[in-house]
């Protein structure tokens, strides 16, 4: 019975996607309504009807012959069927938070480059790191995907297709990279360190405060989304006019709301139009307005700021962003959306911070030997300077890197192929679509001893000694993450800032707990993130 309900729940969605897929062929095609209700009455409404649905349907087996065919004999699991591909499959393995363990059992069965299918689309998945050197170092022939579900929600516009982290590649990416690249070098942030510090000891001491105030178990994800809209709000977008560290509470719900639905808007069409209507995703949808409203306000105020001021603060982020801007409207027609486009890429990517803050506290807390070397160290630490600071937090950025590798915040990244090629042997078209997995590389049994164990020894020598592009916390090659020096400079501090004057232990009953979130993009602790502070007779 349970076979019958699955097969016609199925086909009611492959109906429905037909339907669906007829309405927007007509649109795209610029098909005129009076032509269709003409054929319609000449032939007959369901006869026509009848007629346009066997022709897609020829159509669609067609294409599919031939795609089938110039992938016929490549590695990869066997197909659901004819028109879902391997689809429910990985569905409900990431239902179950099981996903990334299907594409580890998949690699290791059919080699680390396999073929699978979305419905009747075959994609590529790999963990070959010759392959992902290509990936990540020919731009040329591969691209970021143009269809990236973090980028609107249900048409509502997040990050758009402009910002210096999501455009696709090109002359336009690399003109916005150049201005923005400088403000994140290892050098710009030594001479931002006490700036950084007094924002982020500011923000923790007033999240713990209010923690211990209200007597609640800390919930690590809230707590340090929450201190990192606050550092960025006070470091970075207003120092003068408190648009975002006064709405940090605000800005991290807002955040975690849009990492919530954004991965799952892509189903089927009943599951899309099911969604639309549930009354979450609508305020999720009147919340990212208001942030991008927020943002509006940032620009205008610094917009102004700049013409007062007659040139750029090379300290200011929001300065460079209009600054990149500024230069691309010499080149294309840029627009203040596309400025908001970067302001909000930037609300999401510092939030990757906080998730790994969390992750990063899950582990230690578990690891009684970690975790009192890591306090050791912190409570001892010089964090006079960005030097000082790194040469006594040794152990606990060792921690951090492992953290990285067992739950690096982007769990897998995506390209598509510019032009046919041959890559191992395996003949690759135009447009294909292939995935990365560092969740799965990470934990390849190929690349690391005792790959699912936290051994932050394992980084006592550094990165270096690790195969190249098997270790992509931060990616790698041109577009290799131009955060990573603020990530890793914020995140000690934030540890400082914690373990200082506190303890964290987990709260009574959860000593054993802990689980990840691994069904979408983002990484994040869900179970064994609730804490408690306890504090130590030291002051800081």
């Amino acid at each position: 019975m349970k076979a019958v309900v699955v097969a016609f729940k199925r086909t009611a969605q492959f109906t429905a996607g037909i339907f669906v897929l007829l309405g927007g062929v007509v649109y795209m095609s610029g098909i005129k309504t009076a032509a269709v209700v003409s054929f319609a009455s000449s032939y007959g409404l369901i006869s026509s009807l009848v007629m346009v649905i066997l022709a897609y349907c020829l159509q669609t087996i067609t294409l599919y012959v031939i795609v089938h065919k110039n992938h016929e004999g490549y590695p990869g699991p066997v197909r659901e069927n004819f028109f879902s591909g391997n689809y429910y499959t990985m569905r409900q393995r990431q239902d179950k938070n099981e996903l990334f363990d299907l594409l580890t059992e998949w690699t290791i069965e059919h080699g680390k480059t396999f073929l699978f299918w979305r419905f009747n689309t075959p994609k590529c998945f790999t963990v070959d790191p010759d392959i992902i050197r290509c990936m990540l170092t020919d731009l040329s022939l591969f691209a970021k995907a143009e269809v990236i579900p973090n980028r609107t929600l249900f048409s509502q516009r997040i990050t758009g297709t402009s910002s210096f982290l999501t455009v696709e590649g090109g002359q336009v990416w690399a003109r916005k990279r150049k201005t923005m690249s400088p403000y994140f070098t290892k050098i710009h942030m030594t001479s931002m360190f006490e700036v950084c510090k007094e924002s982020i000891l500011r923000a923790t001491k007033k999240q713990i405060a209010e923690s211990i105030t209200s007597q609640d178990a800390v919930n690590l994800v809230e707590f340090y989304g929450e201190i990192f809209q606050y550092f960025l709000g006070a470091f970075g977008f207003d120092l003068d006019c408190e648009l975002v560290s006064s709405n940090a509470k605000f800005h991290n719900l807002c955040i975690q709301r849009i990492l919530k639905w954004v991965p799952l808007q892509l189903q089927t069409p009943i599951e899309t139009w099911k969604m639309k209507r549930n009354p979450e995703v609508i305020e999720t949808l009147e919340m990212v307005k208001k942030l991008r409203q927020i943002g509006r306000h940032i620009l205008d105020f610094k917009h102004k700021e700049l013409n007062e001021a007659g040139h750029e603060d090379e300290n200011d982020i929001v300065h460079m962003v209009i600054k990149a801007n500024e230069d691309e409207k010499e080149q294309s027609s840029i627009t203040q959306e596309f400025e908001l486009d970067d302001i909000m890429t930037i609300f999401l990517v510092i939030d990757n911070m906080a998730k790994t803050l969390a992750s990063f506290f899950v582990e230690v807390i578990r690891h009684q030997h970690v975790y009192d070397k890591v306090a050791s160290e912190v409570r001892k630490a010089d964090i006079s300077s960005l030097h000082a600071m790194d040469n006594s937090l040794i152990y606990t950025e060792m921690a951090i890197l492992e953290c990285l590798r067992l739950h690096p915040t982007l769990m897998r990244g995506i390209r598509v192929l510019q032009s046919d090629t041959t890559v191992k042997d395996l003949d690759l078209y135009k447009r294909t679509m292939i995935f990365f997995g560092q969740l799965v590389l990470h934990r390849h049994p190929d690349f690391w001893e005792n790959p699912n164990d936290f051994i932050p020894e394992r980084f006592a020598n550094g990165t270096g000694f690790i195969e190249p592009f098997t270790y992509l916390p931060f990616v790698a090659g041109p577009r290799v993450c131009m955060g990573k020096h603020l990530a890793m400079l914020s995140m000690k501090l934030a540890i400082v800032a914690t373990l200082k004057n506190y303890d964290m232990r987990p709260v009574p009953g959860q000593e054993k707990d802990k689980e990840w979130d691994l069904r979408f993009t983002i990484v994040r602790p869900i179970k064994g993130h609730l804490v408690n502070l306890y504090p130590i007779t030291k002051e800081m």
